[in-house]
């Protein structure tokens, strides 16, 4: 007798899509398998006509701004996210260790969905060092911020060069927002200062795709004389393809993150949602989006995050002085299966790896998370690939209540997900109440990229 029985769905896995059941016992999966008669079951799902994923990862979240933890797996959860991975911000003057155990306590008690953490450094010179502390609560990965030198949130080099050595030597995994601080701080002082252009208008050549690809080749320099892995979130730039390509043929673990908005639009948003759509690095071209799903295709990218950041925003609002950061969690799934399923740029199982086998393996969760196998977690999500219906600012679940894709019809909806066993999403509801999540420490950067193409 199993405890739940999810039956007559289509299974699939970063290798392959099976037609079979899946036998839930307590919290773990017992048996994936051609039919197990449903009443075998104390609670069953008919899948009929239904993919079965294993439930997603997001890989990179910002539960700081109007979304707090809370709401932020919340979101998440009604768009077939299971486990998340947040940033924990350290913001200058705060205690490092006693701030990274202060988001674990808040997940654990206020998060919906099973959860990691990040560090975000901002005080380079006191944080960095404490590194070998931090793995003792179980984070293993940083971001460091090569660019927004104004808003003196940039690291320069010489304590990138110490994240990356005190990282390699912890075992850890250096991350980075790779752009040339400096060199786009000036080119805002040049357009918008001396030539006064406004920055909506100017925003791509203030922050352009070249310096965006420098950064990553630079990171990447220092990061490989200190023997480190490196992860690079958000890649926007079509530029940075080729570089990641060229590092990974030089068999450096690197790993390549990009996110929806990148894939799924283009620098045309800023004239339809003006400051709303500043985010950072911007939305480029329509080549950078067509180049970004080629390297999503050939395994130069290895996964999408959301990069959630919900900031209080309004459509009229000065971009210059608005903040740089949308809400993106609750979307994810779908667009990625729209976008990139339902036009071709990648299977049924590749879809698999970007979104929850790859990031599972890449901080070390695998194969408790990011697989449907006897012995991993029951994070199940039940998507209907017929299920259309069109993306409005209405119905997400973000404090606040705007989306870029506002209008946008899609293909594709998770109906139904489970988490560890326990029913998560039923039917457009989330029914599981906060105080369920788990932490899970990390193991972040030990897997070879080829092991994830």
């Amino acid at each position: 007798m199993y405890d739940y029985v999810i039956h007559g769905g289509l299974v699939v896995n970063e290798n392959g899509v099976q037609r079979a059941d899946v036998g839930v016992q307590g919290e773990k999966i017992a048996a994936v398998t051609a039919t197990i008669d449903p009443h075998q079951g104390r609670k069953s799902r008919d899948a009929g006509g239904l993919l079965v994923f294993p439930g997603i990862i997001d890989p990179h979240s910002h539960p700081v701004y109007e979304d707090l933890i809370d709401n932020t797996s919340l979101a998440a959860a009604y768009g077939g996210t299971t486990h998340m991975i947040h940033y924990a911000y350290i913001k200058p003057g705060q205690p490092m260790l006693e701030t990274i155990q202060w988001f674990k306590e808040q997940g654990l008690v206020n998060s919906v969905l099973d959860f990691s953490l990040h560090a975000g450094f901002f005080d380079a010179p006191n944080q960095i060092p404490l590194i070998p502390e931090m793995f003792k609560l179980g984070v293993t990965s940083g971001k460091i911020f090569m660019a927004y030198a104004k808003l003196k949130w940039m690291t320069d080099d010489y304590w990138l060069m110490a994240a990356a050595d005190i990282l390699a030597e912890s075992g850890g995994l250096l991350m980075v927002h790779a752009e040339n601080g400096l060199a786009n701080d000036y080119l805002e002082d040049k357009y918008l200062v001396k030539e006064g252009r406004s920055q909506k208008e100017a925003f791509l050549m203030t922050n352009p795709d070249r310096l965006e690809a420098e950064a990553v080749n630079r990171a990447a320099c220092i990061a490989q004389v200190a023997g480190c892995p490196l992860y690079v979130v958000h890649n926007s730039a079509g530029l940075n393809m080729e570089v990641v390509r060229r590092l990974k043929g030089e068999g450096m673990r690197l790993y390549a993150e990009t996110c929806p908005q990148y894939l799924c639009l283009n620098n045309e948003v800023y004239q339809r949602f003006g400051a709303l759509a500043k985010v950072g690095p911007p939305i480029r071209t329509e080549k950078d989006r067509l180049a970004l799903w080629q390297g999503v295709a050939d395994g130069a990218i290895d996964l999408i995050g959301s990069d959630h950041a919900a900031k209080a925003k309004g459509l009229e609002d000065d971009f210059t002085r608005a903040p740089y950061g949308s809400p993106e969690c609750e979307t994810v799934l779908t667009l990625v299966y729209d976008e990139g399923v339902n036009k071709g740029w990648i299977s049924l199982p590749r879809l698999v790896k970007i979104l929850s086998s790859n990031p599972a393996k890449i901080f070390g969760l695998y194969p408790q998370k990011g697989l449907i196998a006897p012995g991993s977690d029951a994070d199940l999500v039940l998507f209907d690939p017929s299920h259309q219906h069109t993306i409005t600012h209405q119905e997400m679940h973000s404090h606040v209540g705007y989306t870029l894709f506002h209008g946008r019809q899609v293909l594709g909806q998770p109906v139904f997900s489970m988490q560890r066993g326990h029913e998560l999403l039923v039917d457009g509801q989330v029914v599981l109440p906060p105080g369920n999540a788990r932490f899970y420490p990390t193991q972040a950067g030990r897997v070879d990229p080829l092991e994830l193409r």
